[in-house]
């Protein structure tokens, strides 16, 4: 989605609606398998120095379940604020010279940000145990771990050290 100042009036708030496309961006395939849709309304209002945009984003993602590894379908929407200035200066604001900015980047930011960390699958269990492994809980394992040796030092208990 592409905002060009150029079209905009001092002051006078305009909306630009657009379905993004991410289908070709490749994702981090343990976290988000892809992005289906996204739909972008922007309100954009130019104060010369300053672009504010309001971007408000509907989008369906294919995530991936943490304990079954399914893909599962969330439904994010989230809204976020933008500046843009051409003052190197201004820390508060993205900066740009361009009169044609691209928005690309920013809402798959947003969109990103507003993604689970941690995806759970409606009905999905950890898994118990399995060929060659097993699931256990951090005290067990503990427990587990303070009852064994390493075998690496067996060798040194028939070692007889002389007090002479």
């Amino acid at each position: 989605m592409k905002i060009n100042r150029a079209l905009l009036s001092y002051g006078v708030a305009k909306q630009f609606e657009e379905e993004v496309d991410f289908s070709s961006l490749t994702l981090d395939p343990t976290h988000i398998r892809k992005i289906e849709k996204c739909f972008v309304k922007v309100t954009a209002v130019d104060y010369e120095s300053i672009l504010h945009l309001d971007v408000d984003i509907s989008s369906t993602v294919i995530g991936v379940c943490s304990y079954s590894l399914e893909d599962v379908e969330l439904k994010i929407h989230c809204s976020e604020s933008l500046d843009f200035s051409d003052d190197e200066e201004d820390e508060e604001c993205y900066h740009t010279k361009d009169t044609i900015i691209d928005l690309d980047e920013y809402i798959l930011g947003i969109l990103l940000a507003n993604v689970p960390v941690r995806i759970i699958k409606k009905g999905a269990k950890l898994p118990q145990n399995g060929k060659n492994y097993r699931v256990l809980s951090e005290e067990d394992y503990e427990k587990e771990k303070s009852g064994k040796t390493d075998p690496r030092w067996d060798k040194l208990d028939s070692v007889k050290i002389s007090d002479d």
